[in-house]
């Protein structure tokens, strides 16, 4: 159970990794055609665009801050720690 919960923890924080990335490349990259861009577009839309598309049904989009991006990551920094935790408590 210590492993699964091991690797529940090492999943989150790649996750979280990718969208600090992708949101630094968000201001830097010009061409997200190249392969390590792309990856990373590609793993992280998935995750943002059920998050956007509630936020575009409130009419909160348009506000020049992405706060689906910022939802997102802490949703999924609560479901890792979460789901941690509670594998940890099983295993002992």
């Amino acid at each position: 159970m210590i492993y699964l919960a091991k690797t529940v923890q090492v999943f989150t924080q790649v996750i979280i990794y990718l969208l600090l990335a992708r949101a630094v490349m968000s201001w830097v990259v010009r061409d997200w055609s190249h392969p390590l861009p792309r990856f990373i577009y590609d793993v992280t839309e998935p995750l943002l665009m059920p998050m956007r598309s509630i936020f575009q049904q409130f009419g909160l989009m348009g506000m020049g801050i992405d706060f689906s991006f910022l939802a997102t990551f802490l949703l999924i920094q609560f479901i890792g720690n979460s789901l941690t935790r509670m594998l940890y408590m099983m295993a002992f």
